[in-house]
């Protein structure tokens, strides 16, 4: 249903509690699929990623053509694009679930979680969540984007509160 798109460089002192916040959705099929966009790591992340079984893509220094390339051809209908320090809230599953069971066809960017209420307005998104069709829409990632904010705003996000 979902395949989730992590860009990486020498980030495997994070990536780990970011895979194991997935764990349980992969188990019962949420995640379909979990794709590492990376820009060379030479610090172990690679491992972790054969580890878990995530595949990897590569493609040089520019952040936006390796996620481009990372949300090319998504197993899923769904595309969950995170920070490799994100680390989903518990009961995060059944939040999206219930979202794309009733039809629900908007981009979502994902909130740190534990941030007082008049913090989150304000605060560093961890993620996004969109349907291939909207990502596919949007134009999708272009060379130079630094991150999810350009395709953030491109879908019209809203913010979802866990």
């Amino acid at each position: 249903m979902i395949t989730v798109v992590i860009p990486t460089h020498d980030s495997a002192h994070l990536i780990g509690p970011c895979l194991s916040s997935l764990v349980t959705a992969a188990v019962d099929g949420l995640v379909r699929e979990v794709v590492l966009a990376d820009g060379g790591s030479t610090d172990g992340t690679l491992d972790i990623a054969e580890d878990c079984g995530a595949r990897v893509v590569t493609d040089g220094a520019d952040v936006g053509l390796r996620l481009a390339l990372a949300c090319a051809s998504p197993r899923g209908d769904w595309v969950m694009l995170l920070e490799p320090d994100a680390i989903l809230p518990e009961g995060w599953r059944l939040v999206i679930e219930r979202q794309i069971n009733a039809g629900w066809d908007k981009a979502v960017s994902l909130p740190r979680p534990g941030l007082p209420w008049f913090r989150r307005p304000f605060a560093a998104q961890q993620g996004l969540l969109l349907s291939a069709r909207r990502y596919e829409a949007s134009g999708g990632f272009k060379a130079g984007d630094k991150g999810f904010a350009r395709l953030i705003g491109a879908v019209g996000a809203q913010r979802l509160v866990w």
